[in-house]
């Protein structure tokens, strides 16, 4: 560590931009572009070595290229081009694509139905839960709720993703992400005892009793027999006295 910079922080950007590779290979441009997103602002906001810098902004002018020129990508969007090194402008065109991409999910809700009930087309499923999803980050939480219970296959296919992703950030100590990701899972499911468990296990590692607490109150709530919250409850008000 030099001057209170944390090299571990470059490294957590760096592995998120691997994710952003990943979604994109998938063809999933709406969670590949909210990936991106958060990249772009961790990059504005993080102190780094001037080396870790200059490495990241040529990873990123990389992936701007493998974004600019995927099949997906140019289907939705057209011809693009990103300017290299200039992340402020590059922040601020993703958000306005994620925006367009919302927009067209959401006229497309009020369309036609082209697929079946379980997602017939190709992008079926992607589709279904990106609808979710969208309500899910405008934090339009009775709508997500309402969709998640009418499509559960959809709903649970995000929540494992936030799941997953939560789990990912906590291990990598980036706890804040982690708490925004395990709330945004619980938007969909209020009563899933397991998220609340999770969310609670980010609170102890990053020794916020209180809140571990209140996450674990609410966990047992729907399910007083949940052996594995009991088992975290006692620990946790051992810790608190």
């Amino acid at each position: 560590m030099q001057g209170g910079i944390k090299r571990e922080e470059a490294g957590r950007i760096t592995k998120k931009l691997h994710d952003c590779r990943v979604q994109l290979q998938k063809e999933n441009v709406y969670s590949c572009l909210l990936a991106f997103r958060d990249v772009l602002e961790k990059m504005g906001t993080t102190r780094m070595l001037p080396a870790d810098k200059k490495q990241l902004q040529k990873d990123i002018n990389v992936f701007q290229e493998e974004l600019a020129s995927s099949r997906a990508f140019r289907n939705l969007y057209g011809p693009v081009t990103f300017k290299d090194d200039d992340l402020e402008t590059a922040l601020d065109f993703m958000k306005q694509l994620i925006e367009i991409k919302e927009e067209e999910i959401l006229a497309a809700m009020e369309g036609p139905k082209d697929e079946g009930p379980d997602g017939d087309g190709p992008d079926g499923m992607q589709q279904r839960i990106d609808k979710i999803m969208i309500h899910v980050e405008r934090e339009n939480v009775s709508t997500a709720k309402n969709m998640a219970e009418q499509d559960e296959e959809a709903a649970d296919a995000l929540i494992e993703m936030y799941n997953a992703a939560g789990i990912e950030c906590r291990k990598d100590h980036d706890f804040e992400k982690a708490i925004k990701t395990f709330k945004k899972a619980l938007f969909i499911r209020p009563d899933d005892e397991g998220l609340y468990y999770n969310l609670a296990r980010v609170y102890i590692e990053a020794e916020d009793w209180k809140s571990a607490r209140n996450a674990m109150q609410e966990a047992l709530k729907p399910s007083p027999d949940f052996q594995e919250g009991i088992q975290l409850m006692a620990f946790i008000d051992k810790n608190m006295k």
